[in-house]
């Protein structure tokens, strides 16, 4: 081994997620679990706690999804030369694992499984509705 000085890296901007997708995602995080638990409740008072519990693991999938996003996005914003193809790459990826893993649970736990589905759908029209919410607001001013 030679002795040659170690090169320090340079350091890449930092990257911060806005505030205001930062409380966008935290209100649908927010909303998401009170739904998960009032359709737990719902679900074991009615008899449909398995189509409940599949429905808040959709919720998960959904916040789940929706973190990576912003974690691609912000590792897109912090490179050197972004990519949209990287990015669109990853979202087509992202979406066909967390779609397999619904149609997995779907078609083995049919059909209780289809609620996975539901609370992908739901954690979806939630996050939407939190995160235009501000942005109308900003209009109107």
């Amino acid at each position: 081994m030679t002795d040659t000085p170690e090169q320090t890296p340079e350091h890449a901007p930092v990257v911060t997620v806005p505030g205001s997708t930062r409380t966008a995602y935290r209100n649908s995080l927010i909303v998401a679990v009170a739904l998960g638990v009032v359709a737990l409740a719902c679900g074991y008072l009615f008899g449909f706690a398995a189509a409940a519990a599949f429905g808040c693991l959709g919720l998960v999938l959904g916040a789940a999804n929706n973190l990576l996003v912003q974690r691609a996005v912000l590792h897109q914003a912090a490179s050197d030369m972004p990519s949209k193809a990287a990015l669109v790459r990853g979202v087509g990826a992202r979406l066909a694992v967390i779609t397999g893993i619904a149609v997995v649970l779907a078609l083995t736990f049919f059909p209780d499984g289809l609620g996975t589905f539901l609370g992908l759908a739901v954690f979806q029209c939630i996050n939407t509705i939190a995160g235009s919410v501000p942005a109308l607001k900003e209009l109107r001013q």
